[in-house]
């Protein structure tokens, strides 16, 4: 049976795709996963994926002169994917980004073994960056992102199969059931705006928060639900009428997959600007509708326009070919196929 190695990590925008993958094609290849000190190992444990933790620096935009040293370790990380990629052996790598993949596609390139990288962004992130000389091929969520690649390729996002598991009735049966969800870290510009506009959202839905690991929320009430993160998001989906989220391409894909009409704030501080970028994208497409962050205080406002025009939204969302799924799973067999590894077994 042949191997594929999994990388990327730190948030799960760059681990639940991963899983995707892995999902469609773990009874046909021996999948394994190598991360960093990110969720994804607790994740990978979870569902009984094998995990190799390597060693893996991180660039800060926060601090810039942190970054000088970072050549210097980064040699010493690819050290450790390499170590790590021989002892695997696998016939092929799956990059999915993040600091965490870096080490794991520079050492891969040096050991012979093909590498496919996937960018779910508008524009492309820095590890995909220095993967495009690296990869067979990139591939891309966007169309505008392949096509700043001679070897990117349109293919969409790569989404979990179990979240088509069917509608369930709302919280309570009686309102619709609001999603409010921050990504994987948490958003705490968007949780206050949750708990300053609670009474009024409560009154029209049921609300669902999730608020992030160790962010708070508001005071446990009637129609208010919070937790800090859910393993069961497929379930979650099922029973959510509208949803209010950051603009993270993952999350945006999963909700529009699924027809669930969302209101998106997206990151502006701390980031390089993708969350807008995939916000305004699907925003021009009349598949989501966009709340910049200094408009929060019409958050519950917002809300209630989303919903009174929702089958608008859905009617857009229909329109937009967004699982790549079967597409990413064709590209890795077909590369299995036609390429071979050079790492010696």
């Amino acid at each position: 049976m042949k191997k594929i190695v999994f990388a990327g990590g730190g948030t799960a925008g760059h681990v639940m795709p991963n899983l995707a993958v892995i999902g469609t094609l773990g009874n046909k290849y021996d999948c394994v996963y190598i991360g960093a000190d990110g969720m994804e190992e607790d994740i990978c444990e979870k569902r009984g994926i094998p995990f190799f933790k390597i060693d893996a620096v991180k660039l800060r935009r926060d601090a810039f002169f942190k970054n000088f040293a970072v050549p210097f370790k980064l040699h010493s990380c690819v050290a450790d994917a390499r170590k790590t990629l021989e002892k695997i052996k696998p016939d092929l790598v799956f990059s999915k980004g993040g600091y965490a993949a870096l080490p794991v596609v520079l050492a891969a390139k040096r050991l012979g073994i093909p590498v496919l990288a996937h960018e779910s962004d508008m524009t492309p992130g820095i590890v995909t960056k220095l993967s495009k000389r690296r990869a067979e091929r990139i591939l891309c969520a966007f169309e505008p992102c392949a096509a700043r690649f001679k070897n990117g390729e349109y293919v969409g996002t790569p989404l979990d199969k179990r979240l088509y598991s069917g509608r369930k009735p709302s919280v309570s049966g009686k309102k619709p059931t609001l999603l409010v969800m921050g990504g994987s870290s948490g958003a705490a510009a968007l949780n206050e705006a949750v708990c300053a506009a609670l009474p009024a959202l409560s009154d029209a839905f049921d609300v669902v928060h999730i608020t992030g690991k160790n962010k708070s929320g508001a005071t446990a009430r009637q129609g208010y639900t919070r937790m800090p993160y859910c393993n069961d998001m497929p379930g979650l989906y099922s029973s959510v009428d509208v949803a209010v989220t950051r603009g993270g391409a993952n999350s945006l894909a999963e909700l529009i997959a699924l027809g669930i009409p969302a209101l998106c704030v997206p990151l502006e501080k701390a980031s390089r600007g993708d969350q807008i970028q995939n916000a305004e994208y699907f925003k021009q497409k009349g598949a989501i509708a966009v709340l910049r962050e200094h408009e929060l205080d019409r958050l519950s406002a917002a809300v209630r326009e989303l919903y009174a025009e929702r089958g608008k939204y859905k009617e857009a969302m229909r329109k937009i070919k967004i699982d790549g799924t079967a597409r990413i799973c064709e590209i890795i067999e077909e590369t299995l196929n036609n390429t071979k590894s050079q790492i010696i077994r």
